[in-house]
């Protein structure tokens, strides 16, 4: 096995609570890497289960001290608890401890995981700080259990979730601002997706690409997929041409036209996506968040859904000029259409001059390269952790 890491907090999923969330993905993401983590909490589904961790677990000793006391039994509940945690975390190479160190909510574990500092390189992964948040209305820090969320715990190494989190804690422990490294929670771009759908859409990655085309169709000449291809062949940045591209069934030439689109990508040097070849499409809606923008370079349509199904998914579209396509959607104000006799470079910087006018697309990408969780990992968690 690779590194072991444990995780600590009061709980773990299925309890239900933003923290939960997150350290369940820090769990997957430290694992998929060959780490070997363990999720150590009070309440849930860990995979160590240490029933004193559970907020409400020393419900008379936080009581007494909420109102400024020191119960007589609180020093060998912390020595207790201490003992029990060496035994499971002792083995470690990292403890990384959830908002305990800055939250009221078990102080007798914060004392605990306190004294195992000197023994064990630990991480304090703060949320939320409980002294800052007048909602909870503390009692002045004058005892020993309330020093320890209040005072800096020498060899602790802090993570905040935003800078403005780092500035307050930063300020509430009078640290330097070295010692506090920002780390977001993040999201997974692909969870809006169908599970295989995902499956696929993760493992090409599709959404590292811009601009993303999309040209949900069978894959039948009328569909002039040739032009799709020379189109985005001449945008700028990283495009991806994903085709739904079912077989017909109607057409057995359909395996010589996929060969001569896939010689011309190549020749092209467009990057170009035949995705039923991984994963037959159930439900076309899902595969529109794939896209940043729905391209159809039809030469004949009998309808036309993809003109409106884009619309109603509230992605930019480009059309051919063509009767039907003009007849579904001239009145649109997200879309664009070009004569199939346009150059495909005028196409291409006419797509661009589209995909700039949406701030939504612009946002969307700027989530994708910020707050995606493998991105966040790479680049935030592993480097915090200096695990080769």
């Amino acid at each position: 096995m690779g590194r072991i890491v444990s995780i600590v907090h009061y709980s773990a999923l299925p309890v239900i609570g933003g923290v939960e969330f997150i350290i369940s993905k820090h769990r997957e993401l430290l694992g998929l890497d060959g780490m070997d983590v363990r999720l150590i909490a009070g309440e849930g589904e860990p995979d160590v289960l240490i029933p004193e961790l559970k907020a409400s677990y020393y419900k008379k000793i936080q009581e007494e001290i909420l109102k400024g006391r020191e119960p007589d039994n609180y020093k060998s509940s912390v020595i207790s608890l201490k003992e029990k945690l060496w035994k499971v975390i002792s083995p470690s190479d990292v403890l990384i401890v959830h908002n305990i160190f800055t939250m009221h909510f078990n102080l007798v574990a914060t004392a605990a995981l306190a004294l195992l500092i000197k023994d064990i390189r630990t991480i304090a992964w703060v949320h939320d700080i409980s002294y800052i948040d007048p909602t909870y209305n503390l009692p002045s820090p004058l005892i020993t259990p309330l020093k320890y969320i209040t005072e800096l715990q020498e060899g602790l190494e802090y993570v905040t979730i935003t800078q403005y989190r780092k500035e307050k804690l930063v300020n509430f422990l009078s640290i330097d601002e070295d010692r506090v490294t920002v780390i977001p929670n993040g999201i997974d771009p692909y969870m809006p997706l169908p599970p295989r759908m995902r499956k696929v859409a993760r493992e090409f990655d599709i959404l590292s690409y811009y601009p993303v085309l999309i040209y949900p169709a069978r894959l039948t000449r009328r569909k002039n997929f040739e032009f799709a291809i020379e189109i985005t062949g001449k945008l700028g940045g990283n495009p991806l041409l994903v085709l739904s591209a079912p077989p017909d069934p109607h057409n057995p030439a359909f395996s010589s036209y996929k060969n001569e689109l896939l010689k011309l990508s190549r020749e092209k040097r467009v990057s170009l996506l035949f995705f039923s070849d991984y994963c037959p499409i159930e439900e076309i809606y899902p595969f529109y968040y794939l896209g940043d923008i729905l391209l159809v370079s039809s030469r004949m349509e009998g309808f036309g859904l993809p003109a409106i199904e884009s619309a109603l998914m509230r992605i930019p579209a480009a059309l051919s000029s063509i009767p039907p396509l003009r007849e579904l959607a001239s009145d649109f104000q997200n879309i664009i259409f070009f004569d199939l006799e346009e150059g495909p470079g005028r196409v291409a910087d006419r797509i661009t001059s589209l995909l700039k006018k949406s701030p939504a697309l612009g946002d969307r990408h700027k989530v994708i390269e910020r707050y995606s969780w493998q991105r966040i990992y790479e680049e935030k968690i592993k480097n915090l952790l200096q695990f080769s």
